[in-house]
């Protein structure tokens, strides 16, 4: 290249040209840009600038001259100077030496704007991985190799693996069930392919072996126009498949109650009038009679067959428990005694002595108590010991009263227990699978929690959480049966308002046997009728008993608002083969003055009828 065409190219450059001498730095040539680039015009640096002049740190100069000493040249060499105006700017040094002719040249590139973004980047990239960091869902990459490159904090923690599996070279498949390892690859392969595939659900693996459902939100990254890897977001589905599988099962609990409810009202009208009529002809028999015997074990069987109902009753749609307060140690003591007479198992208590009150339906939770003691005595068929502890919690939701039912038996499979309350599931051959459902539903219409903990050969643990009773000196102190002040002898005229004729002659008997004038109509209509005249007559009804459900025709609870509205003094009585119909729960909502439940005893009427004339 001639002379001229050379000083053309220094000149005019876009790229700052320099020449100092080695011994002083004092700068022998600059092109134009180099002069602009650290804020001098050409003139005013050539012949009276040193470099050391604008060196921010020295050392930076020493190790330059260092370099190009020991290896005769420089390529991008940074360096920090201090401009005229006092400006810092960053440049990359790219020069050789000529040590005979004590010079060195080489060009000057501007970097500080550079530095500056990387400076921006580095603190950018810094914020965004403490947010990161710091985010509730787990968040990772991976290579093309779907080697793992980055995982913030809550992945570490919900997969259970650490830093230093990330070093040693975690893969994304580790965190796969094997199961779902194809449908991994063949998402990944169409995401690769450009394929939108944004979120999966997977079965995933952490370090210890366990499982959990999570949702994976996935985008590829994108580098130089090719695919690179991929970054994603998990989200743990564990609570979301508690909360459908509770779901699911109060929707199969609800869908059995459809059922369950009318096939229970119907079988305890038959009930009603076969165990009306076993226990009246035992009234008329003495104890050491023939017959009497055979009626007392037909009367067993029929109370069996009571519970029976009831626990399908428990499942009816809609269904309230008829609460009132109760203590809970006197419904844990007995009925769990009288569920182990006569077996080879102990009971062991352990009720706080001021175990809180509760509002609850007293008959519903002796048949909770009831069905876990049962199970958990035929879970140790040698004997053992069966442990019930009560006592008093805080809990968010407030005071709750906590009971826990241990056995010592053969245990509950892993694979059984998220079943064991679904309705009609059993592992007993002889097992109706109605128990435990029954329990789960009791509970969770008194607001309660039931759960379950077990493992093969160690034994079953039931914990029960029902809310307690907030201020036991508020709660009033019903009449029991000894408060009652009306003489058995009383006469009334009574009216039974029921469809089953079954129903009418074995409650119109055993009234009559309480000294009753009794009368009966087959539905609502009839009802009001006879009610409407007996009033014109001043030969009123002293109590009505109406029945809820009267097909084709006025049921009770309407029957009962028609003869309120002709005497609002009327006495009145509602009678129900639903025992949890939400009327039973609230009779006095309703304008009835007490309850009974068909099929019901001789003396379960009485006692209701003596209290509604009191």
């Amino acid at each position: 290249m001639s002379e001229e065409k050379y000083r053309t190219f220094f000149d005019s450059s876009r790229v700052g040209f320099f020449r100092s001498r080695l011994s002083d730095g004092l700068y022998l040539a600059v092109n134009a840009k180099a002069a602009e680039q650290i804020g001098y015009k050409v003139e005013e640096i050539v012949g009276r600038v040193k470099t050391v002049d604008l060196f921010q740190d020295t050392s930076q100069r020493e190790k330059l001259l260092t370099s190009l000493k020991n290896e005769g040249y420089v390529n991008d060499f940074e360096v920090n100077l201090v401009l005229p105006n006092g400006r810092e700017g960053s440049y990359s040094i790219s020069a050789k030496a000529y040590p005979d002719k004590d010079y060195m040249e080489g060009i000057a590139i501007d970097i500080t704007e550079r530095k500056r973004v990387q400076v921006l980047l580095k603190e950018s990239e810094e914020r965004f991985r403490n947010m990161a960091e710091l985010l509730p869902e787990p968040i990772f990459e991976a290579n093309l190799e779907q080697v793992v490159t980055y995982a913030n904090l809550r992945a570490f923690e919900l997969f259970g693996f650490t830093k230093e599996d990330l070093v040693v070279g975690l893969r994304a498949t580790d965190m796969f069930a094997p199961e779902e390892l194809q449908k991994v690859a063949e998402n990944t392969s169409a995401q690769f392919r450009g394929e939108k595939n944004t979120h999966t659900e997977y079965r995933c693996v952490k370090k210890d072996g366990s499982r959990f459902q999570a949702l994976f939100h996935v985008s590829l990254i994108v580098k130089d126009g090719k695919p690179c890897g991929l970054r994603g977001i998990i989200v743990d589905l564990t609570e979301q498949k508690q909360v459908e599988a509770e779901i699911l099962k109060l929707r199969k609990l609800e869908s059995v109650g459809v059922l369950a409810g009318g096939i229970a009202h119907d079988f305890n009208n038959l009930l009603a009038g076969l165990f009306g009529n076993i226990e009246m002809a035992k009234r008329f028999l003495s104890d050491e009679h023939k017959s009497y015997k055979y009626l007392d074990s037909a009367g067993i069987s029929m109370e069996r067959a009571i519970a029976l109902t009831r626990q399908l009753l428990t499942f009816a749609k809609g269904g309230d428990p008829i609460k009132e307060i109760v203590s809970l140690e006197e419904v844990i003591t007995e009925t769990a005694t009288f569920s182990l007479r006569g077996s080879n198992v102990k009971l062991q208590l352990d009720i706080a002595p001021d175990l809180q009150l509760v509002d609850a339906d007293k008959g519903q939770l002796s048949q909770v108590i009831s069905n876990l003691v049962i199970n958990a005595k035929q879970a140790m068929p040698d004997g053992g010991v069966i442990t019930i502890k009560a006592g008093n919690i805080e809990a968010t939701e407030g005071k709750q009263v906590q009971i826990i039912v241990q056995d010592q038996g053969i245990g509950i499979a892993p694979q059984y227990l998220d079943k064991i309350f679904d309705p009609y599931f059993s592992t007993k051959q002889q097992g109706s699978g109605l128990g435990l459902a029954s329990c789960y539903s009791i509970i969770n219409k008194h607001n309660g929690t039931i759960t379950v903990e077990s493992e093969l050969s160690q034994g079953s643990t039931f914990k029960l959480t029902l809310p307690a009773v907030e201020d036991p000196e508020k709660v009033p102190n019903p009449a029991s049966d000894t408060d009652l002040s009306i003489d058995s002898t009383t006469v009334a005229r009574i009216l039974v308002l029921d469809d089953e004729v079954l129903v009418q002659q074995m409650s119109g008997a055993m009234l009559e046997e309480m000294g009753h004038q009794v009368d009966y109509a087959v539905n609502g209509e009839e009802a009001i009728s006879k009610y409407q005249t007996a009033q014109e007559k001043q030969q009123g009804y002293d109590i009505v008993i109406c029945d809820l459900t009267i097909p084709g025709g006025i049921g009770g609870q309407e029957a009962a608002q028609q003869i309120l509205k002709i005497n609002p003094q009327a006495k009145l009585i509602v009678s129900s083969g639903y025992a949890t119909d939400p009327v039973m729960a609230k009779y006095s909502e309703y304008g009835f003055q007490g309850w009974v439940t068909k099929p019901y005893s001789f003396a379960e009427l009485q006692k209701v009828v003596q209290q509604t004339l009191e």
